[in-house]
């Protein structure tokens, strides 16, 4: 899987990369891009780390049968380009009889998601020579590019922070391994983080111009593709986070009334939209559909024990599940917790876990109830906050796996470390002082 030649062509591509966005640094006099370089690097050096863990400690897992399949894509591309872009173009399972002699080669030509992913990755690996180090080179790549976005705006929302924004963007342990690597969480978390720029740039910068919303489109669609449940739980926080810039930008009680019940009407016309057309384009965002995946979820991993947990779910009726809210946010943000690690992956995971719940505490202790009203202080905090909410709630009631878990909450980390460092250093002069 990774030989020498492997690792002679990811120096040759590191090294090209890396003076590439070196002399795109130095173009930039502003003082934040000197994290820029090491940002690149931290990246590199977490897909690094998932890929020698997979192929040395696991040696088997999603990752492979997406470089396998995507491997078998990019040999069609060279030896018949026709049938590759008939392929590129056609739906998992709805495939030609004379196509099949190929897909019955791909592990996962048949998952809608994972085909997806398959035909995404299948230039990279072409580009890259079939080599799995080289083609978790360019993911990470990718990955750096939504981090750096997703870091500047940070910095625009905590100026003269960077170091913290740097942190939140890019340190964060979860992000940096899970994040990196030849998985669709990589693509999910890169696009999620660009559409989040791209959203600041359009409400809050007012840059409409064809080129962001095009960029943001797109981000839709691969996050849509990969993971559709991801851009469901954005949709509300986004309306949530027009609706409090609306109160900014009118000072007219009226209007700001007429606005308030304009966006909550229009929010709850576009989710129910947005949900009824998912639900009826793919079985799995059905009711039935996703109480049985939910169930499914439950079963299988409370099954396997080790780093499995449960919230005692019992009754899967809408009063049943919302009952589980506390719970389940409590096991994304802060558990597991130190004793319930059985594995290395998980005992980092505990470390992260603590950490944030001391900030927490931190921040409480610091700013008592002057926290909550932090959390309204800015649009796009709300954003973040009401994203983070519903998508915590989402994977901790479903995962039932601190394994998974870890990966699964990965788009929403970024941005619950940089709530707690808003609110623990926002309107605090001794904490800015020191930061």
């Amino acid at each position: 899987m990774v030989g020498v030649f492997d690792w002679g062509i990811w120096i040759v591509y590191f090294v090209l990369m890396y003076l590439l966005l070196m002399v795109y640094r130095n173009t930039k006099s502003e003082e934040y891009y000197r994290f820029f370089l090491a940002g690149f690097g931290v990246k590199v050096l977490g897909g690094l780390g998932f890929a020698m863990i997979y192929v040395y400690y696991y040696g088997f897992g999603d990752t492979f049968a997406y470089f396998n399949g995507s491997s078998v894509m990019a040999d069609l591309l060279v030896d018949n380009p026709n049938d590759y872009f008939r392929l590129l173009f056609s739906g998992a399972g709805s495939f030609a009889g004379d196509l099949k002699v190929h897909t019955s080669q791909i592990v996962y030509a048949t998952g809608p998601e994972e085909w997806f992913m398959i035909k995404l990755l299948s230039p990279i690996t072409f580009i890259c020579f079939k080599s799995y180090l080289v083609i978790t080179l360019f993911t990470s790549l990718f990955s750096f590019y939504g981090a750096w976005k997703l870091f500047l705006v940070f910095r625009k929302i905590l100026p003269n922070k960077e170091f913290l924004c740097f942190v939140a963007a890019f340190l964060i342990p979860s992000t940096m391994f899970w994040g990196g690597g030849i998985m669709k969480d990589t693509f999910t978390l890169g696009s999620m983080n660009l559409l989040i720029y791209f959203t600041y740039q359009m409400l809050f910068e007012k840059k409409w111009s064809l080129k962001y919303i095009f960029s943001a489109v797109l981000c839709i669609v691969i996050i849509y593709m990969l993971k559709a449940y991801i851009f469901l739980c954005f949709i509300p926080a986004v309306l949530f986070g027009i609706n409090a810039l609306m109160k900014v930008r009118f000072d007219n009680a009226i209007i700001r009334r007429l606005m308030n019940l304009f966006v909550i009407t229009t929010s709850v016309v576009v989710v129910l939209a947005v949900s009824n057309f998912v639900g009826e384009n793919s079985s799995k965002y059905s009711v039935e559909g996703l109480e049985g995946r939910v169930k499914g979820f439950h079963t299988w991993h409370t099954s396997q024990g080790g780093s499995a947990y449960d919230l005692g779910v019992t009754d899967y009726t809408p009063l049943g599940v919302l009952s589980k809210i506390p719970a389940s946010l409590n096991v994304t943000f802060f558990r597991p917790y130190i004793w319930e690690a059985r594995n290395p992956v998980v005992f980092i995971a505990a470390i992260e876990s603590l950490v944030f719940l001391g900030l927490i505490l931190f921040s409480f202790y610091k700013q008592r109830l002057r926290v909550f009203s932090k959390f309204v202080s800015h649009p796009m905090i709300i954003i973040f906050l009401v994203y983070c909410l519903i998508f915590g709630f989402v994977v901790g009631f479903t995962s039932y796996n601190f394994g998974a878990l870890g990966r699964y909450k990965i788009p929403i980390f970024a941005l619950f470390a940089f709530l707690v460092f808003y609110v623990s250093v926002k309107g605090n002069p001794k904490i800015e002082d020191r930061t």
